[in-house]
């Protein structure tokens, strides 16, 4: 028997193992309980509360003038009104009945209804003392219970949905630095219903999900006096050790998806909710690998895994790409425990940058190389503890001054329309493919096969190695030149994917304004200057320049030089 793209059934299992067993029969309970009738008997309809939502701004906070003329810049964006319409024909069912792929990709539809825009308008409320930033956070929250009733319609789909909105609005309560009112009470007591109904499910995704709700009520029972308190620091107790590693590595291998790991259990730490010291010593272990791979100048991080845009308790309006304000915060959640505005809001003393040279974690499926302070090589180890989200066996990321150079492609759509595909498969990543082939084999719309066992690998001061089955990658850095070794099965196909732009064709590679690339190997290749598909931000699509490189005859080793600017 066989799953999607011809996948066996054992595959399918084996991948599934790598999740643990905990996480298998947390998804068989899930499924009796729902066929049993469980979510209808669970969250019943609920009349929406009435407002005050949020407390009354407790004195002033003194901000540096540049923050705080970007975050009244992005307070008045934030403040005008919103648009919680879906357009989709279950906007009226309940919220067990909703197929959230069932018309195009909700994903689009769900940011819109986070409550994303509430902790800055609470900081810009509390800096200024003007009542109107205030007014427009209460305007939103009555206007999305206008249009959402409770537990009715898509935005009320997802669990790990309602645990965000969640967090944003116990954090701009935490912010505003006063006691939650009736109606913020009742608001925040409807959403960690809705997180409490479906837990064991989101628990046996061992990723994300499990994680961001169990902070989301462990932060809102301390802010608010409830047992999801105890609850949520039960389950991130048990759950944080088996979805990390000890060198900070994370069950999602996704920088975006780490990043809003790291900010749900900083804010848990930061509201109040208790963490054990070896908890605290993974969220500090997260936090210096998000700093690793962060480009200390502009607070980007390089794509790698799926990557969705989502950014948790943008206060400052630093914007969903600036990781910075995650590393302040998580450094101070780590540090010392315990309610704080500024820190909470990504405010505080600096992350210190991160030292130069290689580092690996195995468990967690990466390594990295940096240089210079400036430039970063990220490489997608095989192997590892967790399961396997793309097709992305030794893809290498390389990011000079905040730009990638070499590049992962995004996600672009969760749920592309008909006939097209989304890019998580082999072809959008900088590395090697046999045939059109994804490596590992795609099971599922979020799930690859088991990975080949990593073989070799080395991490020094100037040069990363890292082999498995049939491709050995070796990555170097001399000054402004990088220099990777590929070592490959007969008949590979190489793909540089590069920046948008101009580039000149040469006879041996390709030269732009970001970098010149040459190509040489041990026998024949056929060099060409290609095109793929590259998403800057989800939901969209552009086509960029892809050098590739197919070996022909007997063709193994190819040295490819990167020289920067």
């Amino acid at each position: 028997m066989t799953d999607q793209g011809g996948a066996s059934r054992v595959a399918v299992l084996r991948a599934l193992w790598r999740r643990g067993a905990t996480a298998t029969l947390r998804r068989t309970r899930h499924e009796v309980w729902t066929r049993l009738g469980g979510p209808a008997r669970a969250l019943p309809d609920r009349a929406a509360p009435a407002g005050p939502f949020l407390p009354c701004p407790a004195g002033t906070l003194p901000l540096e003038t540049p923050v705080l003329a970007r975050l009244l810049a992005g307070a008045d964006r934030a403040a005008r009104p919103a648009s919680f319409a879906t357009g989709r024909p279950d906007d009226a069912a309940p919220w067990h009945a909703v197929e959230p792929y069932a018309h195009g990709d909700v994903r689009l539809v769900w940011e819109a209804a986070r409550f994303g825009v509430l902790p800055a308008l609470a900081l810009a409320a509390r800096a200024t003392g003007e009542r109107r930033f205030l007014d427009a956070a209460e305007r939103h929250l009555a206007a999305f219970l206008a249009a959402c009733p409770p537990y009715r319609g898509a935005h009320w789909a997802s669990a790990q949905e309602a645990a965000i909105r969640l967090i944003h609005l116990v954090a701009a309560g935490l912010i505003l630095g006063g006691a939650p009112p009736p109606g913020g009470r009742a608001l925040a007591g409807l959403l960690a219903a809705r997180v409490r109904a479906t837990l064991a499910y989101e628990r046996s995704l061992a990723n994300n999900h499990g994680l961001v709700c169990a902070a989301a009520l462990a932060g809102a029972g301390a802010w608010l006096g409830t047992e999801d308190r105890r609850r949520g620091e039960r389950i991130l107790a048990a759950d944080l050790p088996r979805l990390t590693t000890a060198a900070g590595g994370f069950a999602q291998v996704s920088t975006r998806y780490h990043r809003m790991a790291l900010d749900a259990l900083a804010f848990a730490a930061l509201a109040g909710a208790s963490l054990a010291a070896p908890l605290r010593d993974r969220l500090a272990a997260m936090a210096a690998w998000l700093g690793r791979v962060t480009d200390p100048a502009t607070g980007r991080v390089p794509r790698l895994g799926h990557d969705d845009g989502t950014a948790l308790l943008d206060a400052t309006c630093a914007g969903p790409d600036d990781a910075r304000p995650s590393l302040v915060r998580a450094t101070a959640a780590a540090a010392a425990p315990g309610e704080s505005a500024l820190a909470l809001a990504g405010l505080g003393p600096r992350a210190p940058d991160p030292p130069p040279g290689g580092w690996a974690d195995p468990e967690g499926g990466t390594a990295g190389l940096r240089h210079d302070g400036s430039t970063l090589a990220l490489l997608r180890l095989p192997g590892g503890r967790f399961p396997a989200g793309q097709g992305d066996i030794l893809h290498l990321t390389l990011m000079h001054r905040g730009e990638e150079i070499l590049r992962d492609a995004g996600t672009w759509l969760y749920n592309p329309p008909a006939g097209e595909s989304d890019l998580a498969g082999t072809a959008h990543h900088t590395t090697a493919q046999w045939g059109e082939a994804d490596r590992p084999t795609r099971l599922g719309r979020f799930l690859f096969a088991a990975p080949p066992r990593l073989r070799r690998l080395e991490a020094s001061a100037d040069r990363l190695r890292a082999a498995c089955d049939r491709h050995d990658r070796t990555v170097a850095v001399a000054g402004d030149t990088w220099t990777v070794t590929d070592l490959l099965a007969p008949g590979a196909t190489l793909r540089w994917r590069l920046p948008p732009g101009t580039w000149l064709r040469r006879s041996d590679g390709v030269e732009g304004a970001a970098a010149a690339l040459s190509v040489s190997a041990d026998g024949p290749v056929d060099l060409r200057l290609a095109q793929g598909w590259d998403s800057p931000r989800y939901g969209e699509r552009r086509r960029i320049p892809v050098l590739t490189v197919r070996l022909t005859g007997s063709t193994r080793c190819v040295v490819t030089r990167i020289r920067l600017p």
